[in-house]
């Protein structure tokens, strides 16, 4: 499975994994809480509560006793705990076995059928700390509430033994417990027992409903433990499904991911793949076809600088081969021709001859010369633009004799604003505008301007020779090379003009873009 479905499989599989897990966990949740939960409900004996009563007075007894000031007084004055609930009839048992819980009651009105409180008092039944103001006021002797019930259960229990019961109370039976508060020593007035030690300070009376409820024990029943069998039973089946509903798109965005990947691989680089959604999947997707597009565009640049490579080794080997061949030829031609001139006397007939053939054989030496020049390579990437052209200017002062002169505008941009292609169209225009002004114009003095003018790069080459007709050039085979201008420039995205006619020179001129059209 894992083989066959791969990520889906992985995905499917963690699905159900989490889904039976979080099932499990729930299960053991509602069991532990149903285990927590209190399931049986025992009534306490009387007696019991009568016993537990006396030991919850006696252990407040003694709180009391060490809560004692030197003053003689109780901190506060009020007792029972806050937050207890009132359960009137009931007594409530402190964690389950060890006593009660008196709750502090602060209704307004004095109920005591049956109720749960408890009661500082000193020898003249003066309350000293309560847990029940309503009935038991501090500083008072009981309410007169209930026909003065309050105050007939303080004078109920002798001082200072005090006692316990159990007492049938007309609204319910309830237990009772007086339990003396003995402290070790004291210098109060008024107290009963000033300065003696283990001498009786007060006494607290605790009553509470002689019914109360012990809880213990758990019981799960069956039908909810075969509930939780049956629902992680069917967990399973249902994270499976999920997982595969869930798993399916991604899954199949990530195949067609990765067929394309082999596609590309195999060099079907114009592969595209559809972009869905704004995921993390979506984003790859978009990351790919990017990926593809630049590395079509790097090999079609590669093929490209080949093709250019190529093309500058066939014109060196060309250069190479007049050179070697042909420029040889007419230098030896012209020689013989100077050669024969001199020997023939001044009044030969084949004088004009020999004059001629040596005049023709120098324009031929001259026009091979600019041919090779126009056939010169120029290593754009070492030299740069703007030395390349006075490199190419140089060689026609230095090989021809003829003045070509440079005049660069400093305005123009750095080489980082011109792409390659632009560059080397730029310096091949040069080199075909000045060449053909020096094998066609008949003039010594050509101008080459490069200028930059509202983003573009605009380069002249203007000569004051002969001349000649635009367009009767242009139509005839003798128009290729100024064709071939024409064509370079607008392959990137420029322009060239000509304007020249016979007997007032040529301007040649050709503009290129900048990138991003900034200004020189």
């Amino acid at each position: 499975m894992g083989r066959r479905w791969g990520l889906q499989a992985t995905m499917t599989a963690t699905y159900m994994a989490v889904t039976a897990a979080a099932v499990l966990l729930t299960e053991l949740v509602i069991f532990g809480m149903a285990a927590l939960a209190p399931a049986t409900s025992t009534p306490v004996p009387p007696h019991q509560v009568q016993e537990l009563a006396q030991a919850t007075a006696a252990g407040l007894a003694a709180k009391l006793a060490l809560s004692v000031g030197p003053d003689g007084k109780l901190p506060g004055g009020y007792l029972g705990t806050v937050g207890v609930p009132v359960t009137p009839g009931q007594a409530v048992l402190d964690g389950g076995t060890h006593g009660l819980r008196i709750p502090r009651t602060t209704t307004p009105a004095c109920d005591l059928a049956p109720a749960s409180f408890a009661v500082v008092v000193s020898r003249d039944r003066t309350v000293l700390a309560t847990s029940y103001p309503a009935c038991f006021p501090v500083g008072g002797r009981g309410a007169d509430a209930e026909g003065g019930a309050p105050h007939k259960t303080l004078l109920g229990f002798g001082w200072p033994v005090g006692g316990s019961g159990v007492t049938i109370d007309p609204t319910g039976d309830v237990a009772w417990v007086a339990t003396p508060i003995v402290v070790s020593a004291f210098a109060t007035k008024g107290s009963g027992a000033a300065g003696q030690d283990g001498a009786v300070f007060a006494l607290l009376y605790l009553q509470v409903p002689a019914v109360a409820f012990r809880t213990s024990g758990y019981a799960i029943p069956s039908s909810l433990a075969w509930s939780g069998v049956a629902v992680l039973a069917g967990a399973v089946p249902v994270g499976l499904a999920f997982g595969l509903l869930s798993t399916r798109r991604l899954t199949r965005r990530l195949k067609r991911l990765a067929a394309a990947t082999v596609r590309v691989a195999d060099g079907e680089f114009g592969h595209r793949i559809p972009v869905s959604g704004g995921d993390e999947v979506s984003r790859l997707e978009d990351s790919f076809n990017r990926m593809a597009g630049q590395l079509r565009a790097s090999l079609d640049a590669t093929r490209q600088l080949a093709e250019a490579g190529a093309r500058h080794e066939e014109r060196s080997r060309i250069a190479r081969e007049l050179h070697d061949s042909i420029s040889q030829e007419l230098f030896s031609l012209q020689a013989m021709a100077g050669g024969l001139r001199r020997t023939l006397s001044p009044g030969s007939d084949a004088l004009p001859v020999a004059r001629t053939m040596e005049r023709t054989a120098a324009d031929a030496m001259r026009e091979m010369q600019a041919l090779l020049l126009a056939l010169r390579p120029v290593a754009l990437d070492e030299a740069g633009l703007v030395r390349a052209i006075e490199g190419v200017c140089r060689a026609y002062a230095e090989r021809l004799g003829v003045q070509v002169r440079a005049e660069l505008d400093p305005e123009v941009p750095p080489a980082r604003v011109l792409s390659p292609g632009v560059e080397h169209a730029i310096l091949r225009v040069t080199q075909e505008a000045v060449a053909n002004a020096v094998r066609h114009s008949g003039t010594d003095l050509v101008a080459v301007r490069l200028l930059a003018r509202q983003g573009h790069v605009v380069l002249e080459v203007a000569d004051e020779g002969s001349g000649f007709d635009v367009p009767a050039q242009l139509a005839g085979s003798a128009g290729l090379g100024l064709r071939a201008m024409r064509d370079r420039a607008a392959e990137h995205g420029g322009a060239l003009d000509i304007a020249s006619s016979p007997g007032t020179g040529t301007v040649v001129r050709a503009s290129f873009p900048l990138v991003g059209g900034e200004a020189g």
